[in-house]
């Protein structure tokens, strides 16, 4: 990994430590956060974040806070799975029991997340890097099952054979 996709990485994982244990409401907030814990970080970068991330505003203690997707109902993954799709180019292919999806550079964060949180039950779990994300399944017929429910997003499928 290089050293610029490492930083991101770490400056990345701080914000969601700081959006789960405080009440930031703001995107200035989290840029003072970020910068109070060490992280350099402007307006845009933490706007590229929220969405990468998929961050998400939710009612914590009389007021709209930024939150970790995890606390996003499985409904709620289902609907941001449908709206990455729309908004993004994803082709998916099968590598025995993993699909494999390629995203637009920056993005495949952000479909991991939608993906762990849409409850798919075939999947087993995600692994994001910057443009492409394995979702493991627990067999090449759930790989396919899952593939095939991914179509109905939009995704495009590609040859059972993978890459």
């Amino acid at each position: 990994m290089n050293e610029l996709n490492g930083r991101k990485q770490h400056r990345q994982q701080a914000l969601l430590r700081l959006v789960r244990e405080r009440t930031l409401s703001t995107q200035q907030e989290l840029v003072r956060a970020l910068r109070s814990a060490g992280y350099p970080a402007t307006q845009a970068t933490v706007s590229r974040d929220i969405v990468e991330l998929g961050l998400v505003k939710v009612a914590r203690q009389g007021v709209h806070a930024y939150a970790a997707p995890t606390t996003v109902t499985a409904s709620g993954g289902v609907e941001r799975l449908r709206r990455f799709c729309e908004d993004y180019p994803v082709q998916s292919a099968i590598a025995g029991n993993l699909v494999v999806l390629k995203t637009p550079p920056g993005t495949a964060n952000a479909l991991a997340i939608a993906l762990d949180t849409s409850g798919f039950p075939d999947i087993i779990g995600t692994i994001a890097g910057d443009d492409t994300v394995f979702a493991a399944a627990s067999s090449p017929a759930r790989a396919r099952a899952v593939n095939a429910r991914l179509a109905t997003f939009g995704i495009a499928m590609e040859g059972a054979g993978g890459r």
